[in-house]
């Protein structure tokens, strides 16, 4: 059966879960500035284009296994279908998981967990977006909580987060183990909150960049 356009909106909501690439937007510490320069106009060339300069990891993007293992897998390697699928939302602020075993906490969704091919972990996190807090004390995922969620075999860990491991981590424990599962990441997400459904189709897609480590990406939920 074939719908509308209308009936198509009307039928699928989708909530866009990425935050917009500028000049100026929270990058990781060390990580270059964003700087998007026009070097056309339509006034004068009679079309506008513009440069970009920016990082593999700004804003709302995806870690291949690249990013941390040497030799690890490329996003250009992986299947299309692999940055899509069936989703759910774990609540992860610190009121969920403070002074808790992160992994007895997240066992509590197991069932939900085993039916979906990507987590996406919901920190309200995001609401600090802009502000020097964004860069510390996040909550976070530890080693034994990121092997926990290796053991599902999903196809990818989410987080409106700059980062799933702790804000000072050296050894990135959390990233090692995710991506040695050969699945994704994706960090910086935002507007989970609008989120209603317990389960929803989940999309982030790439830039389709040769040896990538990572790409920002736009990532939408469809319910």
């Amino acid at each position: 059966m074939l719908f509308s356009k209308q009936q198509q909106k009307a039928t699928m909501p989708i909530i866009d879960l990425s935050h917009k690439i500028e000049e100026g937007m929270p990058v990781y510490p060390g990580t270059p500035e964003v700087r998007i320069t026009r070097f056309s106009t339509i006034k004068k060339e009679g079309y506008a284009e513009k440069e970009l300069h920016l990082a593999t990891h700004i804003g709302t993007h995806l870690d291949a296994p690249a990013h941390i293992i040497e030799g690890g897998k490329t996003l250009d390697l992986f299947p299309v279908a692999s940055f899509s699928g069936k989703a759910c939302i774990i609540p992860f602020s610190f009121e969920d998981i403070e002074e808790q075993d992160i992994t007895e906490y997240l066992s509590e969704f197991e069932d939900q967990i085993r039916d979906c091919e990507f987590v996406l972990l919901h920190t309200k996190w995001s609401e600090k977006w802009g502000s020097p807090d964004y860069y510390t004390h996040f909550p976070a995922l530890d080693k034994k909580a990121a092997e926990y969620l290796a053991g599902f075999r999903l196809s990818g860990i989410g987080t409106d987060t700059i980062s799933i491991d702790v804000y000072d981590s050296k050894n990135f424990e959390a990233h090692h183990t995710i991506l040695a599962s050969d699945m994704l990441i994706i960090e910086n997400l935002c507007h989970l909150e609008q989120i209603r459904d317990p389960q929803f189709r989940f999309l982030a897609l790439p830039l389709f960049i040769k040896d990538s480590d990572g790409s920002p990406a736009r990532a939408i939920a469809e319910y």
